[in-house]
């Protein structure tokens, strides 16, 4: 009978210690299992202007510099690491090895990976991680995490109000030159510049025509963001 109830409590003790376990565990689980499913296939990876602040005190922007380039995906410029033409993933992913060469300071979003946050509340950003549900995660370990994901949030709001005006400053030199440039330009050197845009069938007009149309853009203040040596028929 005693050994009954004593088995019946345990019992009890048990299950009571199992709940207050799983109440404790964080319901985001992940760790890196080198599996490089993102990093060999993500087309450009954000960069903040936090991570060239970063790197360049740190002494890295010079070898990553290089693979920085500017994206227009979204509809505004952002900064990211470009994929290489001709390859897929993160140029400073070493697909072979299956290593990042950036690893001991990756860019802000990499380290957030692959929790998001938006401003709100956190999510995973890509459910195709291998590396969700492995092992275990700590309560300190989640909120690393949560921390790195807020992090990349304020950091991507920084910057994609920063890069449009630095790229608006950029395009409006452009401009001036572009003006400036044609203004010096004699008839003959327009006349051989349009014959030298006609020649190229996917051109809907010439270079010529394309430049007054925006530079007459730019002064109803509305910037073209084609660059004004290209002629593209969604300016038109």
């Amino acid at each position: 009978m005693v050994i009954n109830h004593i088995h019946s409590v345990t019992q009890k003790l048990v299950v009571l210690m199992a709940e207050e376990k799983n109440k404790s565990a964080p319901k985001f689980v992940y760790n890196c299992v080198r599996c490089g499913q993102y990093c060999s296939k993500v087309n450009g990876v954000p960069v903040y202007f936090d991570d060239l602040s970063r790197w360049r005190k740190n002494g890295t922007l010079s070898s990553i510099s290089p693979n920085i380039g500017m994206d227009m995906s979204q509809g505004f410029p952002q900064l990211v690491l470009e994929t290489k033409e001709g390859e897929t993933g993160c140029p400073m992913y070493d697909s072979e090895n299956k290593n990042c060469q950036v690893y001991h300071d990756m860019p802000l979003n990499c380290q957030a990976y692959p929790l998001g946050y938006n401003g709100e509340k956190y999510f995973v950003t890509d459910k195709a991680c291998q590396g969700l549900g492995q092992g275990e995660m700590t309560a300190d370990q989640l909120r690393t995490q949560r921390d790195a994901a807020k992090v990349d949030y304020e950091a991507k709001v920084e910057s994609n109000t920063i890069v449009p005006l630095i790229y608006s400053v950029i395009m409006g030199d452009l401009v001036d030159q572009s003006r400036k440039a044609m203004e010096n330009m004699s008839d003959e050197q327009k006349d051989q510049l349009q014959d030298i845009m006609k020649e190229d069938e996917d051109c809907s007009q010439s270079c010529f025509l394309h430049l007054n149309f925006w530079h007459s853009r730019v002064e109803q203040g509305t910037l073209c963001t084609s660059p004004p040596s290209v002629c593209q028929s969604n300016c038109m």
